[in-house]
This record gives structure tokens, C-alpha cells and sequence, in this order.
């Protein structure tokens, strides 16, 4: 006799999660600001395009012992910080639109459970991201490969194979400023604060990190998100690599992988806890 309500209510928080789930994602499709977000990323792609192009025509134009000399970066490089900051508005505005049209209110009355609420809209926003990240990231190295075709320009030939995980651990990355996004937007509920901070964390807190002094470059930038991404692919911190700092410094690309998590759980906990403790306004 007990297993009847049991079942019961495991197929009502069932339906629950099901239900927000979609809510979620017909809120987050349904909204300008994400599409004006993709058709940004979409945009930035193009120019990845037009900079393969560029980068074609400038070594067709150089004498041959000039071309030895010719670097140049890769197109799913550069694509990455403007991807990296995209997703990380995405995340922001998936709170912050709502308290600000206050429909944040409607939402959470119609859905008490606040943590529910927070893990679709977490699940949605990361599920984009990551299907952004991989999928924009694949099409620009496609796209710079087609256009530079067989010129022997360095950091141009590699095969997908070789690329692939340093490709794979900058959509995790996306991904990571996505959740932080989501977590800045729900703590601060100010779409110009968030966006602020995260830009602050992504672009400019590393500038600052690399010019401590040795080795403390190479440790303290080897948690921050630029080089997490790097050692996730196998690669040492920027410091190391650029040689000013001693070698062997760093983290695996497990301990990489397992901090750029901590970044998620740090701001969906955040999240969580303001979400729980505060009024819907």
C-alpha cells in the first residue's frame, strides 16, 4: 500500500521537472535578446571567415622566404573570448530580463520550488551553450581549412584530429561562462552588473595575473579560466608557455577539467542561495 503514493509522487516531481524543463526552453527561444545573442556569435563566425580569407591573401602576397616568418592565429582561437562572452550574456539575461520585465514573479508563483526553476534554467542555458560552443567552434575550423586549403601556413595544417581536444575543451569553456553568467545574474539581478563582472573576470583579471611575478603568474593564472582551458587540452599556463615562468607549473588536464566544475557549482550554490533567501522583487 506504501508504494502507490510513492509512485505517485515520483511521477508528479517528474512531470514537475518536465514541465519546467520545457517552460525553460520555450522561455529562452522564445525571447529577442537570444536570438540577438546567436545572430552575434553567428556574425563573429562570418568574420572568422573573412579572416581566413585575409590570412590566405597576405601569404599568396609574401615572397617565399618571407612566408617561413608568417603567424598567424587560427580561426576557432580567436572566435573563442567573443563565444566566451556570448554565452555569458546568454546565461546573465536568463535572470536578469525576468527581474526586470518582473515576470520573475509570475514564474516563481506559478513554480514555488525555486531550486527546480534554478536547475532547468541551468540545464537549458548550459545545453545551448554547449551545442553553441562545439558547433560554432567546428564550423570555423572548417571554414578556415576550406579557405587556406593547402598553403602551408603554420597552425594551418594540423588535422581535426590534433585540434580537437583544444577545440573541445573551449566549448566547455563556453559553457563554464555560461553558468557563471546564469549564477552572476541570479545573485546581483542587474544585467549591466553581471555582464560587467564577468567581463572583468574573463578579460581583464588575467592581464593584472601576468604581471605578478614568477611563479605566482603561472599559479595563480593556472585557475583562472584562459589557462584552465589551455591545461584541459594538455597545454601549460600562458606564463609557462610564453617562458616566464618556470616549467612544470600547472595543472592536469583532470584537475583542470574538475576546477572548471567547481566554477559551476560555486555559481549555481550562489545562485541557489540567493534565490532562497531573498524575495522575488
Amino acid at each position: 500500500m506504501d508504494r502507490e503514493p510513492t509512485a505517485g509522487r515520483e511521477v508528479t516531481v517528474g512531470r514537475l521537472v518536465a514541465d519546467v524543463l520545457a517552460a525553460e526552453w520555450l522561455k529562452l527561444r522564445t525571447v529577442r535578446s537570444t536570438w540577438y545573442v546567436l545572430a552575434t556569435v553567428a556574425a563573429f563566425v562570418v568574420l572568422m571567415a573573412v579572416f581566413a580569407l585575409y590570412v590566405g591573401g597576405l601569404w599568396d602576397g609574401l615572397p617565399p622566404e618571407r612566408r617561413a616568418t608568417l603567424r598567424a592565429a587560427r580561426p576557432e582561437q580567436v572566435l573563442l573570448l567573443p563565444l566566451q562572452i556570448c554565452m555569458a550574456v546568454l546565461g546573465v539575461l536568463a535572470f536578469t530580463s525576468e527581474y526586470a520585465t518582473g515576470m520573475a514573479r509570475t514564474g516563481f508563483t506559478a513554480v514555488p520550488q525555486r531550486g527546480v526553476v534554478l536547475a532547468a534554467r541551468a540545464a537549458v542555458v548550459a545545453a545551448v551553450a554547449f551545442a553553441v560552443g562545439q558547433g560554432s567552434g567546428l564550423v570555423a575550423f572548417a571554414a578556415g581549412r576550406l579557405i587556406i586549403g593547402d598553403r602551408p601556413i603554420p597552425g594551418f595544417a594540423a588535422p581535426l584530429s590534433e585540434e580537437f581536444p583544444e577545440m573541445f575543451a573551449g566549448g566547455l569553456s563556453v559553457v563554464v561562462l555560461a553558468m557563471v553568467g546564469l549564477g552572476a545574474g541570479a545573485v546581483l539581478r542587474s544585467t549591466a552588473g553581471a555582464i560587467t563582472g564577468v567581463v572583468a573576470y574573463l578579460y581583464i583579471l588575467p592581464r593584472f595575473v601576468t604581471m605578478l611575478p614568477e611563479p605566482w603568474n603561472a599559479r595563480v593564472g593556472s585557475v583562472l579560466l584562459e589557462d584552465l582551458t589551455r591545461q584541459a587540452a594538455g597545454e601549460p599556463p600562458l606564463a609557462v608557455g610564453l617562458g616566464d615562468a618556470p616549467a612544470g607549473l600547472g595543472l592536469s588536464p583532470a584537475a583542470a577539467l574538475a576546477v572548471m566544475a567547481l566554477y559551476v557549482v560555486v555559481a549555481l550554490g550562489a545562485a541557489a542561495v540567493a534565490l532562497a533567501r531573498r524575495d522575488v522583487r
